[in-house]
């Protein structure tokens, strides 16, 4: 009894001790030479013995031994503080925790005014980088930098007691927790068995680090082996630049350079510019004919983006997408939607917001790849104003229009100004009986062009368009037992259109303006609905829409033609002032369109800047669906009524069961004949027109992937064109993550018409990964498996684990690659 009142008293006594002595602080604040005296925080000791000797002002306290001093805090079997020097011996079972780092040790001594200190025989956890060293010996510089003998580091996650799946191991390391740690004499060990030597290395700790980034080697069948190493400078908190040169055996040697910036809240932008001194004439037979160009060359391609808020409602923006020559991105790019591209298109867009509506000033410069030439229209520049609707003196009568003017300049061949003014009229919906409402629209529509195909001189054409609109909605909701229910709609709608036939021979076709056919037309649109609502959450079991149009004036005689090799009427191959056209036989009906899908398949969506890969980069703002786990299906088709058979089925089909397996099916098919054209200027939901015939298409996309129980993720995604009996392209893809996330393992194969292409991805976590053209490839397949994941070759929310995909600079490590 006696012993327990001891233990107590002397804890009692100790508090109120520690408490009012002016004993400095144990941690550090963030000023690296913090200064002790009475200001500091108080210290509070709880042991099952503490004892005070006079003396030789020393405190010892024994058993639990726990020590608390603001956010530091302290266990140890036993303690022994100094106060005249200021020293502090901790040992047995010694751990400091404070807001950076969690030491154990067997033995601390700290002195407790200056915070330097030797550990002996213990282990630091740095918690921002998830980084974990140890040392026979460690020196303690202060709160943030020490100095670690004889010792090894990692950031994987091994369970207590088991050996990691990688770690470094020193002789020597000198460790900032705020900045980075350098070592030398090191291996790089693979289950504690040394594989790689490091005479020296220097890993950042920070989130944000200048530094060498993990080299990246790759090889194409085309254009050989292909080293890239790219330095990385944190220019300051907003603003960074990646230089990349890179080396290929086949082709050249050239360099990447990266820029990103944030100037302020309202001014950021990305700028990529990719440099090739081509050597070698690129060996892509198939693809583009080389025969006659010289491969002692220099080539490029630029890629950028800035938006500016001026005000809160003046906003400018530039994107550009330049190369060098026409055959960069057919040639040397790995995406297949580059490799097709048309054309690139750069623009410059001005937009301000008004009381009433929004003006706005475009540049658009389009430059011709695969089609154009130097008699492209350009853009340059188109002025125009949006007016919204607006009630008139108070009344159901509704006021809006739109209105621009654009000079079209071109290289070679004419230039030409068009004025278009659309004023709108319409009304409030007219309610009739609350089952049915009514909706009357009119819009009037001047055109002037400063000249025509032939004539120099002005002209221009008036036409309007006239509509009226019902509308109805029915539902009904079924409860069902447990609470839940179904909600049924159906909603029906009706529009009549009348546009006038109108001469517009004489203009240059450049775009839907210029392009105005007659129309009197009806159509009508049928949607049903059932929704299963369950609490918060919902499930679309049929989301139905049926549409078609009738003719109710003359049927169409002439249709566009825009098969390749078309010889138009005027202009040329590149520019045809107008389409050529060829007769078909019209009808009354339209193709009845079907489009159905059951299922869920809203993706939650993520502001993104995804890069399509040039040489394993590029650029393109686009918006990054977070894969949902999910399962639909999508049917999307034309019935043909006078032919009796389905002149279009579109279909895809997505399964997917939690991060375990997913599978994705897409198929295409159109009947040779005639191709339906949807929509127009003036209404996109009606089938006025039809294009010129086309022959049969059928097309396949199959991708998916699944985790093995062996830490496999096994995937592929592959394009058929079953008319013509080939793919265009195919990749397969694997991917191995060890139990603890802290390695991983990519390896991947891509064909091409021209050429294959093969690889590997080794990602350390905490450390880095390597990045080469494949990689958003392998991203892409295996996302809606891996989403959130760490450890994973590339970036990916989670920390210090990867990087947030982001246009603007976000932390990055020196040692962790994009």
């Amino acid at each position: 009894m006696a012993a327990v009142v001891t233990r107590v008293l002397g804890r009692l006594i100790a508090v109120l001790l520690f408490s009012v002595l002016p004993v400095p602080a144990l941690a550090a604040t963030a000023d690296p030479s913090p200064q002790p005296g009475s200001g500091s925080l108080p210290l509070e000791v709880k042991a099952d013995r503490i004892d005070y000797i006079q003396d030789q002002d020393i405190y010892e306290a024994d058993g639990s031994v726990v020590v608390d001093q603001g956010t530091v805090h302290l266990t140890a079997d036993h303690l022994t503080i100094q106060a005249l020097p200021g020293v502090m011996i901790a040992t047995g079972h010694v751990r400091l925790t404070d807001p950076k780092a969690d030491i154990v040790a067997d033995r601390l001594e700290l002195n407790i005014n200056t915070q330097a200190g030797v550990v002996t025989h213990g282990e630091v956890y740095i918690k921002s980088s998830n980084t974990t060293v140890d040392g026979r010996l460690i020196q303690r510089f202060s709160e943030d930098h020490y100095r670690f003998k004889e010792g090894r580091f990692t950031n994987c996650d091994a369970p207590a007691g088991e050996t990691p799946a990688w770690r470094f191991q020193f002789k020597d390391m000198d460790l900032n927790a705020g900045n980075s740690l350098a070592f030398k004499d090191g291996w790089f060990c693979v289950a504690d068995v040394p594989v790689i030597p490091i005479p020296t290395m220097t890993y950042p700790l920070t989130p944000r680090q200048s530094g060498f980034l993990i080299p990246t080697p790759a090889y194409d069948n085309r254009f050989g082996f292909h080293y890239q190493q790219s330095y990385y400078w944190a220019i300051n908190p907003s603003q960074d630049l990646t230089i990349s040169p890179s080396f290929y055996t086949d082709l050249g040697y050239g360099s990447d350079f990266e820029y990103r910036y944030v100037l302020d809240r309202k001014s950021r932008g990305q700028w990529f510019v990719s440099y090739l001194q081509q050597t070698t004439l690129p060996n892509v037979s198939g693809v583009t004919d080389t025969g006659n160009v010289d491969a002692q060359r220099a080539r490029a391609l630029i890629t950028g983006t800035h938006t500016q808020y001026v005000t809160s409602d003046l906003l400018l923006r530039v994107n550009a997408n330049l190369v060098t020559d026409p055959d960069y991105l057919q040639q040397l790019s790995n995406s297949g939607a580059q490799r097709a591209l048309p054309s690139n298109e750069s623009n410059f867009l001005a937009n301000q917001r008004l009381r009433y509506g929004n003006a706005y000033l475009l540049g658009q410069y389009l430059q011709p790849l695969q089609a154009g030439g130097a008699d492209t229209f350009q853009r340059l520049p188109e002025v125009g104003y949006s007016q919204p609707n607006i009630s008139l003196f108070n009344s159901p009568l509704l006021f809006g229009g739109d209105a621009n003017a654009v000079n079209f300049f071109r290289e070679e061949g004419f230039t030409q100004n068009r004025l278009d003014v659309v004023p709108a009229l319409s009304t409030d919906v007219i309610d009739v009986g609350h089952v049915v409402g009514f909706t009357p629209q009119a819009k009037f529509r001047e055109v002037y062009y400063s000249r025509g195909i032939q004539e120099t001189s002005s002209q221009h054409r008036e036409t309007f368009w006239a509509a009226l609109d019902a509308t109805s909605k029915m539902s009904r909701r079924f409860r069902k037992a447990d609470g839940d229910a179904f909600l049924h709609t159906i909603e029906p709608s009706v529009i009549y259109e009348y546009v006038p036939a109108t001469d517009q021979s004489q203009l240059t076709q450049i775009d839907q303006v210029d392009d105005l056919p007659k129309k009197n037309l009806l159509t009508y649109v049928v949607r049903s609905r059932l929704l299963e609502q369950d609490g918060d959450s919902s499930f679309n079991w049929l989301d139905l829409t049926l549409a078609q149009s009738y003719h109710v004036g003359a049927v169409q005689t002439q249709a566009r033609d825009f098969a390749p090799g078309a010889v138009p009427p005027f202009g040329s191959l590149t520019q045809p002032l107008q389409p050529a056209t060829v007769p078909v036989d019209g009808k009354k009906f339209s193709n009845l369109w079907l489009r159905a899908v059951i299922g869920n398949n809203d993706p939650q969506m993520t502001l993104s800047q995804l890069a399509g890969p040039v040489f394993g980069r590029g650029a393109g703002s686009v918006m990054l669906a977070k894969p949902p786990i999910n399962r639909y299906v999508t049917v999307d088709a034309f019935f043909d009524p006078y032919r009796g058979t389905v002149s279009q089925f579109n279909t895809d089909f997505r399964l997917q069961r939690s991060n375990e397996w997913y599978v994705e099916i897409g198929q295409r098919y159109a009947i040779d004949g005639n191709r339906v054209r949807r929509g127009d200027i003036w209404n996109p939901i009606s089938f006025n027109e039809v294009f010129a015939p086309t022959e049969e298409i059928q097309f396949l996309t199959a991708g998916g992937a699944f985790r093995t129980p062996f830490g496999w993720l096994i995937g592929a995604k592959g394009y058929y064109d079953i008319k013509n009996g080939r793919s265009p392209e195919y990749d397969v893809v694997a991917l191995y993550q060890n139990p603890c996330k802290c390695w991983s393992f990519g390896l991947f194969y891509l064909q091409f018409p021209d050429r294959a292409q093969y690889n590997f991805m080794l990602s350390l976590t905490g450390i880095g990964w390597t990045e080469n053209y494949g990689t958003n490839v392998v991203r892409n397949i295996f996302s809606p498996l891996t989403w959130g994941e760490k450890g994973l070759p590339w970036a990916s929310p989670g920390g210090h684990y990867g990087l947030v995909e982001t246009t603007q600079p976000l932390p990055r490590s020196g040692g962790a690659p994009r």
